[in-house]
């Protein structure tokens, strides 16, 4: 009992601290027009990214108000983060591809039968290592018809949570910067799956560190 009011109470100020950080951060996007064409096509939409700017990304989603599916661990560690994703407003999945993956694998099947459904996940999670796909969830999205498109995002200035992923928090009045790719075609995966979605993720993330954010909006 003592326990849970433990962590119900430093999720809370946990959340605190994000929300009162995000408030004052402003929000800048590129390729969203390819987000918003995908999501009016009738067909589920699929988001990958790496673990580390998670929290980047769902804050995004929050602030602009779209509901998403993603996927958490189980594990007790994960307790935390789960219930801020969840007061931000995303449906969450429990498992993890070490942890549970057949009710993930079950559930996910049934949100893609949604086809207004948005699901985004880590494909380096939950516990790397860090930048490196595991291999099913892409070709489980395309096995129901879903459209795949990486995400990624950066702060003008941020902190860094010593973990395995190096996961970053923006500072106050920080820009907070979202990038979506050009859809990824199902012809297009050669060799490997894992290899080929690293790629293709860390493909949009370097292009958006190494951007000059001129043309975002």
């Amino acid at each position: 009992m003592l326990n849970k009011i433990k962590n119900f109470l430093i999720r809370f100020l946990l959340s605190c601290i994000l929300n009162s950080i995000l408030v004052t951060c402003s929000w800048r996007t590129k390729n969203k027009d390819v987000f918003d064409l995908a999501h009016k096509s009738n067909r589920p939409v699929f988001l990958c990214c790496w673990h580390s700017r998670f929290i980047l990304i769902a804050s995004y989603f929050k602030n602009i108000k779209f509901p998403i599916w993603s996927i958490s661990s189980t594990h007790k560690d994960s307790e935390m983060i789960a219930g801020i994703l969840k007061n931000w407003g995303l449906s969450l999945i429990r498992g993890s591809s070490t942890r549970g993956w057949s009710h993930v694998i079950k559930q996910l099947m049934k949100v893609f039968k949604n086809k207004n459904s948005v699901v985004a996940i880590t494909n380096d999670g939950p516990k790397g290592p860090p930048m490196v796909a595991k291999r099913g969830s892409v070709m489980l999205a395309i096995k129901n018809n879903a459209q795949i498109i990486a995400i990624s995002a950066e702060a003008s200035n941020y902190w860094t949570v010593p973990s395995w992923d190096k996961t970053i928090i923006p500072k106050p009045f920080s820009t907070i910067y979202v990038k979506f790719s050009e859809q990824l075609k199902a012809k297009h995966i050669k060799g490997k799956e894992e290899e080929f979605v690293s790629s293709f993720i860390s493909e949009n993330f370097y292009s958006l560190i190494e951007d000059k954010k001129i043309d975002f909006i």
